[in-house]
C-alpha cells in the first residue's frame, strides 16, 4: 500500500510562515547542490550530483526494505538529491552533516547513517518528511524537509523548548509534528541555505574539512572570550590568509586548516 500524500491546498495558511511556501523538487535539488559546492571547507569535487534518471540504488523498494515509510514524492527527491562524499562526515552547519541515502539503502551494520525514523518506536514524522541531516549524539542538528511545502524544521531529540507553549497548529493538522517534536522555526530550504552561506561568507560559520566528529562547523562567539574564541579566531585568520571570500584558494586553505587542527591536538 502506498503512503497517502498530503494536499497542501486543503490546509490553512501555515502559521509559522510569513508567506506561503510551495514544494518544487528541482528548486530543492538546485539549492542544495549550489550550497554544497560553495562551502569553503568542502572540496567541490566531493559533491556528487545525481545522474539524469536519479541514483539507481535508491528506489521505492530499497527504501521500504530499509524500513522507511515514504511517499513517492519523498522517494523521488531522495533519488535526485546531491550527496557529499569525502574522507569523513562532511559537516554543513553547526552540529549537522547531510545523510547520504545511497548509504542508507546499501551500507550494512555500523556503516549505515543514523536515522531517527528507524530509532523511534513510535513514528513522529509523516511519510512525506525526510531527514536531511544528522550529527553526533543528543546535540545533533536534525533538519527535517517537508516535501509538501519545501520547508525545513529542526527536530529536537531531547524535546522542544519554547518561550510559550506550542500550539500554532490545530492538533489534527498534519503539520502539527513541528509543534510536538521540533524547534519553533520553519523556513523554506532555499532561504535557510542562503542564510547559512552568508554566515560562511562573514566567517560567523567556520568549517573544518575532513572532521568525522565535533567540531565540524564552529560558530564564532558574539563576545570576545566566548566558547572556542581562540580557535575560531585562528580559523578566521587561516581563511582570510587564503583569500576568503573573493580570492579563495580552497585546496591550500583546507590543508592549512587540517594541519593547524593536528598541531593544536598535539599540544
Amino acid at each position: 500500500m502506498s503512503n497517502p500524500t498530503l494536499n497542501p491546498p486543503d490546509l490553512p495558511n501555515d502559521p509559522r510562515l510569513q508567506s506561503p511556501s510551495a514544494y518544487d523538487p528541482e528548486t530543492i535539488v538546485s539549492a542544495l547542490s549550489s550550497f554544497y559546492e560553495r562551502l569553503p571547507h568542502i572540496d567541490p569535487s566531493d559533491v556528487h550530483r545525481a545522474p539524469a534518471g536519479g541514483w539507481p540504488q535508491i528506489t521505492a523498494e530499497s527504501v521500504a526494505a530499509r524500513g522507511l515509510h515514504k511517499t513517492p514524492e519523498a522517494v523521488d527527491l531522495l533519488r535526485h538529491l546531491p550527496y557529499i562524499e569525502g574522507r569523513e562526515n562532511c559537516w554543513i552547519a553547526p552540529d549537522a552533516y547531510p545523510i547520504d541515502y545511497r548509504a542508507v539503502v546499501t551500507a550494512t551494520g555500523g556503516n549505515r547513517p543514523f536515522l531517527w525514523e528507524l530509532a523511534l518506536s513510535v513514528p513522529r514524522f509523516p511519510p512525506w518528511v525526510i531527514q536531511l541531516t544528522t550529527g553526533d549524539g543528543s546535540s545533533s542538528a536534525n533538519y527535517m524537509l517537508d516535501t509538501t511545502d519545501g520547508t525545513v524544521t529542526e527536530y529536537v531529540a531531547t524535546g522542544p523548548v519554547y518561550p510559550d507553549p506550542p500550539g500554532l497548529y490545530h492538533k489534527d493538522d498534519p503539520r502539527a509534528w513541528r509543534d510536538q517534536w521540533c524547534n519553533d522555526l520553519t523556513i523554506p530550504l532555499p532561504i535557510l541555505v542562503g542564510e547559512w552561506l552568508q554566515k560562511y561568507r562573514t566567517l560567523e560559520f567556520l568549517g573544518m574539512p575532513g572532521k568525522k566528529s565535533w567540531p565540524g562547523v564552529l560558530r564564532h562567539p558574539e563576545e570576545a572570550g566566548g566558547f572556542m574564541w581562540d580557535e575560531t579566531e585562528a580559523m578566521r585568520k587561516i581563511y582570510t590568509d587564503h583569500g576568503w571570500p573573493d580570492k579563495y584558494r580552497g585546496d591550500d586553505c583546507r590543508e592549512a586548516l587540517l594541519q593547524w587542527w593536528e598541531d593544536r591536538r598535539r599540544k
